[in-house]
């Protein structure tokens, strides 16, 4: 499935601040189930955006705003090609493994951060019977089979900083709740498990509008990282589009930064995904749209006369970097 997709993020603060540091991963990977065919990120107000990969390989920007301003605003548009791997997750026939996993694995069969090891924990384990599946592909069964029969896809009763025991307490989360469980749960069996950020494209948008999702990945001996959506108790397909890899959601947020100021921020997020119809054109449109707003040298008098030009403060940001 060739997909445009469009991510929009805007940053409102209650009051000016005086400088503004953020790193974004929203690019998608190339790899095996997906190539990324373009990439724009348009940032505003006007900086320069340092692009580089981090520990695991999940591409990064950077940029910095060193004037004051009360807004940014960021569009990113990619294309990307996808296509369904064999379902494997529930067909593995490898057994849980036992001792200690090689190195390369090892930091994926740690708790830490979201993920919680508790007592809720292990009696949640207890009742679904993982430790007595007979190949990871049962566990991946159960799991998702538990998961889905006593928790409820819910918004708004989770944060993004919510933990494992957060979700457990309230039988009630989003995806990112269901995949930090998912590993969670994987990890008690001593599995190695990874977080996956991503996309996923729903056909009936003007119903259930696309979104940035979450979901797992599993280490096979056999068949290596296998995916699994815990969220909807399926493997992922065509309709997932992976942007980064973690052990946790702390590893892989789509933005993360600090500012300088006394004020409230607030963060509003949208997704669109639209298939491309034509294969012969898979690029974005060249000159793509510009997001233009203004900082100020000094905090901005009432009529704005401190206001720097647009060509001005992109000036002022490279000489400050």
């Amino acid at each position: 499935m060739l997909l445009e997709i469009e991510h929009h993020l805007r940053f409102d603060y209650s009051a000016f601040i005086r400088e503004s540091h953020m790193e974004v991963r929203v690019e998608p990977r190339s790899q095996s189930g997906q190539v990324l065919h373009d990439f724009r990120l348009n940032v505003g107000p006007s900086t320069r955006v340092t692009r580089f990969e981090d520990w695991v390989g999940n591409t990064v920007h950077w940029f910095s705003i060193t004037d004051y301003h009360n807004r940014i605003e960021l569009l990113v548009q990619s294309v990307v090609d996808t296509w369904s791997e064999p379902p494997l997750a529930l067909k593995c026939e490898d057994p849980l493994p036992t001792g200690t996993p090689e190195l390369s694995l090892y930091d994926y069969t740690l708790f830490g951060g979201p993920i919680i090891q508790s007592d809720a924990l292990e009696t949640l384990h207890r009742d679904l019977k993982l430790a007595a599946s007979p190949t990871l592909g049962e566990c991946m069964r159960r799991l998702g089979d538990g998961l889905a029969e006593r928790f409820e896809y819910r918004k708004n009763v989770t944060r993004f900083d919510s933990n494992t025991e957060d979700f457990l307490h309230s039988r009630a989360g989003v995806c990112q709740d269901y995949a930090h469980l998912g590993l969670a749960l994987l990890r008690y069996c001593g599995v190695p498990c990874r977080y996956v950020n991503g996309y996923l494209h729903v056909d009936t948008q003007d119903i259930e509008p696309s979104q940035s999702h979450a979901w797992l990945e599993f280490h096979s001996p056999t068949a290596g990282w296998t995916p699994f959506d815990p969220t909807h108790n399926r493997q992922p397909d065509e309709r997932y589009v992976i942007v980064g890899y973690g052990r946790s959601y702390n590893d892989v947020p789509p933005n993360q930064g600090i500012f300088s100021g006394t004020a409230d921020e607030q963060l509003e997020a949208k997704v669109i995904t639209r298939p491309v119809v034509d294969r012969d054109l898979p690029r974005l449109a060249e000159g793509g749209p510009q997001i233009e707003l203004p900082v100020y040298s000094e905090m901005p008098d009432r009529d704005g006369a401190s206001e720097l030009a647009a060509g001005e403060a992109a000036a002022s940001q490279q000489q400050q970097q």
